[in-house]
């Protein structure tokens, strides 16, 4: 089902190096690495085809994997002649309920994504929750994972999964009454970011496991795994920078600091998150959603490239022109750039042009 992933990426060599480049020169604090790419309607096209809610998860699994492989080798294969800074990376699609569902609970369906639902009417109540690997969801996200490396098994493309930040899991299991926590219970809330932060470890571990058993051979199977982690701090956006040092920073920095790096991701609506994610040690990337109604990372760059201080930011541009006119000042730091592009050949001819940049610039 799977090709080679020197198919789908005939320079993926030359991609992987420089994205090591990028995380290392990150981590030590030097600048002026850039990445870029485009994204395709092929590259979002298999998550509205895949009807997540149409499957049935208890007994016809493979019903599951088969569809999401081939939406995998789908959007690999439409792509290939695109020589960006994109690798093919597989991971489950389930929506965003099984961030949680793993701990407590059930995954709620719609056709493009799912939800959980808070589980804990009290703080102390995760001391409840059946013991971390045992519940149904658990369980069964390890046989998805195992199901879809097997499936992919000899193409050597790369595994990745992200999580939750302590912060947003506990959001996950506690709801809205996680806000009054921060002043109601400040104690208890520690114990349960505490409690977050090492069902994270756990399930990343095993997750990882299956992973090494299938990629451990293969050249970049584990490139996104290996002494690293990748957390979103979406819940952080609702804060102010003041809580989130109280709260977030300490259990996230433990996540990282079990894994070696931080691989994370929040939103523009709170750019003033830049600096406090960036400030933790170890963050290599921080890819910064763009939102609605908000202000535009890319035309932000004076401000956020001191705050990030080294980190690289991934971040968006709406067309060649906006990336050209920021180039400059994105050396300054380390940028990675995603621009849309309405079909394939548009992909490539952009992409062409960015490269010939980037090398007059003396980056490539």
């Amino acid at each position: 089902m799977f090709k080679d992933l020197y198919h789908y990426k005939p320079g993926i060599d030359k991609v992987v190096e420089a994205m090591t480049r990028t995380r290392e020169d990150a981590l030590r604090k030097r600048n002026g690495n850039i990445l870029f790419r485009v994204l395709p309607p092929s590259d979002t096209q298999m998550y509205s085809d895949l009807t997540v809610n149409s499957y049935d998860y208890d007994n016809k699994i493979d019903d599951y994997i088969r569809d999401l492989s081939l939406a995998y080798a789908g959007s690999f294969e439409a792509r290939k002649d695109i020589a960006d800074d994109a690798i093919p990376v597989i991971t489950p699609i389930l929506g965003i309920g099984d961030y949680s569902a793993f701990l407590a609970g059930d995954i709620y369906f719609s056709e493009d994504t799912s939800w959980s639902k808070p589980s804990l009417d009290e703080i102390t109540e995760w001391r409840n929750l059946p013991d971390i690997g045992t519940t149904f969801w658990y369980r069964k996200f390890l046989e998805i994972c195992d199901k879809l490396l097997e499936a992919s098994e000899g193409s050597g493309i790369p595994f990745t999964r992200g999580f939750f930040s302590p912060l947003d899991l506990a959001e996950a299991l506690r709801g809205n009454e996680l806000y009054y926590d921060f002043t109601d219970h400040p104690d208890k809330l520690h114990d349960l970011l505490d409690f977050c932060a090492n069902a994270t470890i756990k399930f990343a571990e095993d997750i990882y496991a299956i992973a090494r058993k299938y990629l451990s051979s293969e050249k970049y199977g584990t490139w996104y795994i290996d002494d690293s982690i990748n957390m979103s701090e979406d819940i952080a956006c609702m804060i102010s920078p003041e809580l989130y040092r109280e709260f977030g920073a300490p259990h996230t920095q433990k996540v990282i600091d079990h894994f070696g790096m931080g691989f994370m991701h929040t939103h523009s609506r709170a750019l003033y998150m830049v600096k406090e994610i960036c400030d933790l040690k170890n963050v290599a990337n921080l890819w910064l959603a763009t939102d609605p109604n908000q202000p535009v990372p890319v035309r932000c760059l004076d401000q956020l490239i001191p705050d990030a201080g080294s980190t690289c930011l991934a971040i968006d541009c709406s067309s060649f022109e906006e990336f050209e006119s920021t180039l400059d000042k994105a050396l300054e730091g380390n940028v990675s750039y995603c621009l849309p592009v309405s079909t394939v050949e548009e992909g490539i001819e952009i992409t062409n042009r960015a490269n010939e940049l980037l090398e007059r610039k003396g980056v490539k």
